[in-house]
Formats: structure tokens, C-alpha cells, sequence
């Protein structure tokens, strides 16, 4: 038996310009971190929805780095003071979604600052009996 590929892989160099032009145009359309998410209704920009944006910034930064993608994330971590949408004891992944960027950004800086909300608050998650939290992941 050999592997047979139902299509070639996109060309890395092509597929990292256009993840590029297409991070570049959300900086551009979204200049200010602060600015809560709107869909309909304001939200925080700290929680999954915008979140998710951030761990893929920040995984586009380790293949690519880029003073301004650490300072757009660290700016915005910083503007939340590392922390979330409720507190250090969230048990709502929506709120603990930021943790991630924080964790990447201290692997990068070193500084512990970063990372001690999303650490108290994963400790108590993990220490404690409920069990319920996330019914909803998918």
C-alpha cells in the first residue's frame, strides 16, 4: 500500500501570506484591543469571542514573529490585566479562553504576572469537585 493525497498541500509560503494579509486586515479594522466584541450584543473583548482571534495571533507569531502582533496581544492582556471576564472564580470557559494567549505570551516574556489569574483560576477549577463546568463543548 502507498498513500495517495486527495490534493497537494497548499504552498507554505503562499498559505502564511495570506494568513498574514488577512491578520493584517483585523489589526486594521480593529486598531484599539479595548473595543469590546459586537455581535449583535457588546461583549468584553477578553472573553472566547474575541479570545480565539488571540491563540490564533499568537500561533501566526511563533511562525512569523512580529513586534507589532506581540504588542497588539500583550496590549491587549495588559488592558485586562490578565485577567477575565469574572474574576478568578470563573468556572465559564468563555471567560477562561484569554488564559491561553497569556500563557503563550508568558512562554515568550518570562514574567509571571502574566499568567497568575489564569493559574489560580485553573488551580481552583481543578481542585474542586464540580465536575459540570463545560456541558456545552463541543
Amino acid at each position: 500500500f502507498s498513500a495517495v493525497s486527495a490534493q497537494e498541500l497548499p504552498d507554505r509560503k503562499n498559505t502564511l501570506a495570506t494568513v498574514v494579509k488577512v491578520n493584517d486586515y483585523f489589526m486594521k479594522k480593529y486598531p484599539d484591543y479595548r473595543t469590546p466584541s459586537y455581535n449583535g450584543i457588546v461583549r468584553p473583548s477578553n472573553i472566547w469571542t474575541r479570545g480565539v482571534y488571540y491563540e490564533g495571533l499568537m500561533a501566526l507569531y511563533s511562525v512569523y514573529p512580529r513586534d507589532d502582533y506581540f504588542k497588539y496581544a500583550y496590549g491587549w492582556g495588559d488592558f485586562h490585566k490578565w485577567g477575565m471576564r469574572n474574576g478568578n472564580t470563573t468556572r465559564n470557559a468563555d471567560d477562561q479562553c484569554c488564559g491561553q494567549t497569556y500563557i503563550d505570551l508568558f512562554s515568550i516574556c518570562g514574567d509571571s504576572q502574566l499568567i497568575r489569574n489564569i493559574k489560580t483560576n485553573i488551580d481552583m477549577v481543578v481542585n474542586t469537585p464540580q465536575v459540570d463546568d463545560w456541558w456545552w463543548i463541543d
